[in-house]
């Protein structure tokens, strides 16, 4: 299928009046140069090696479309990465297109194709509301970084409304995957728990059942459990006055009402449905896990998911849903993730090809068969506003994680946000690590609760 005249015709648009940080920059050394074949051909940076494969098959049928061709290359750990691309800013060989963080003030946009003018409102309604959150310089940003003595002078000539990347993909915590092949031999039905009580039954039924475990995650860091999952537990059952009155500390965790989610949590620990070792895995370790079959759930993020595939699992018989809310919750309708930018996409100054280089940018954003191709391949939720057309080209799974995200906040947002509320206290630094010794049996819940409200109730008199 070849690209579609309407974004051929947008980007002769674009091209023709393209700004002079995109047209007449850099020489026969820029990018990853031509040759003597008069064949145009570009170089793609990345770090994340389980996006590689989306970029290559995107590359390949951008090539079959337009003749021009892109080299992808991945370069990992991630700070190997980041020595390079900081190290090729430098020395003027970045290549011609650079995958990074969707962050802004990232050190070296003097180096990088301004793109501000192209990020107009028309432009923007494109993506998800919150997709150019991480791209665009705010005001606040410009006055943060004029006392900030660690940030160089590159950030700190930055104004306010400059973009300098494009936003590639989104994501959020509150995910659950499920083997359903072990769903299945378990006896467990696949279909997603309606509740948080159905899924704790399905674990204990999966552990008792077969030689796996029923849930893992990266229990070994103590606030992943509730950051990830706990909080939009307690907060779709509480309500957002309550559970933001935790916070604040106007409500005690001991109230009987208050207790239950964590009371639920230890229920989840007493019903053997969590696997073995858990309380010592990372994040990496809880994903490996799941890979290698030993568990049915495994509590993640989006972006998970491309994790997975990346560690060798087939990810056809993995589903995802959004973590259910107990019985009697009183704010769990409407619940969804809000999708914050992960990654974005740049164009090196120094590139021969700057406006071949905007056109694959926007073949995998703005295109539906490049937004699938790149996002199939990539096992990542694009960053774009999509049709149905282009939702129903997407893997199962994907389809299923795009439509758990909302533009509209959830209640965990709104409990963040509450008046009163400023972030997460002192006290609950303790509280996370209370909540691993309810696995370990060292805790019960009326004891996490009790040291949670004494702690909380501590701070507030030496006026933390």
């Amino acid at each position: 299928m070849k690209l579609k005249k309407r974004l051929f015709a947008s980007v002769l648009a674009g091209v023709m009046l393209m700004t002079a940080g995109l047209t007449g920059c850099g020489g026969s050394d820029g990018g990853s140069g031509g040759g003597d074949s008069g064949k145009k051909e570009m170089e793609l940076w990345t770090w994340k090696i389980a996006m590689t494969p989306g970029f290559e098959a995107a590359a390949e049928k951008f090539e079959e479309d337009t003749g021009v061709s892109i080299k992808v290359q991945a370069f990992s750990p991630d700070e190997t990465y980041k020595q390079k691309v900081t190290a090729a800013a430098n020395s003027g060989d970045l290549p011609d297109l650079i995958h990074w963080w969707a962050s802004r003030g990232i050190g070296f946009e003097n180096v990088l194709v301004n793109l501000t003018d192209k990020i107009t409102d028309d432009y923007k309604a494109k993506f998800s509301s919150t997709a150019f959150n991480g791209s665009i310089v705010t005001e606040n940003d410009v006055k943060n970084w004029a006392n900030d003595p660690e940030k160089s002078d590159v950030v700190k000539s930055l104004n306010v409304g400059d973009c300098y990347h494009i936003p590639l993909d989104v994501g959020g915590f509150f995910t659950i995957f499920a083997n359903t092949d072990i769903l299945e031999e378990a006896g467990v039905s696949t279909e997603a728990p309606k509740t948080y009580e159905e899924f704790i039954e399905n674990c204990k039924q999966v552990a008792e059942n077969t030689d796996y475990g029923g849930f893992v995650f990266g229990g070994g860091l103590p606030d992943v459990y509730y950051n990830w999952m706990g909080r939009a537990i307690e907060a779709m059952y509480l309500g957002v006055d309550k559970s933001a009155g935790l916070v604040n500390r106007t409500e005690k965790m001991s109230d009987p009402e208050n207790i239950k989610p964590l009371k639920m949590f230890e229920e989840l620990v007493k019903s053997g449905g969590i696997l073995d070792g858990t309380i010592s895995k990372t994040i990496d370790d809880g994903d490996q896990s799941f890979a290698a079959g030993e568990a049915a759930y495994l509590l993640g993020g989006t972006f998970t998911y491309g994790q997975l595939s990346a560690m060798g699992m087939d990810v056809s018989k993995v589903t995802s849903f959004i973590v259910p809310a107990m019985e009697g919750s009183v704010a769990a309708e409407g619940f969804a993730v809000n999708p914050d930018p992960l990654t974005a996409m740049a164009i090196s100054k120094d590139s021969e090809y700057q406006d071949e280089a905007y056109q694959f940018i926007q073949y995998i954003t703005e295109d539906p068969e490049g937004i699938s191709t790149f996002a199939n391949g990539a096992y990542v939720v694009p960053a774009a506003k999509l049709t149905d057309e282009t939702l129903g080209m997407l893997d199962p799974a994907l389809q299923d994680m795009y439509s758990a995200m909302s533009d509209e906040p959830n209640v965990c947002w709104q409990v963040d946000n509450w008046e009163g509320t400023i972030g997460r206290k002192a006290e609950w630094t303790e509280f996370y690590n209370d909540m691993q010794k309810i696995i370990t049996g060292e805790l019960t819940a009326e004891e996490v609760a009790a040291n949670f409200d004494k702690n909380a109730e501590a701070q507030a008199a030496s006026g933390n």
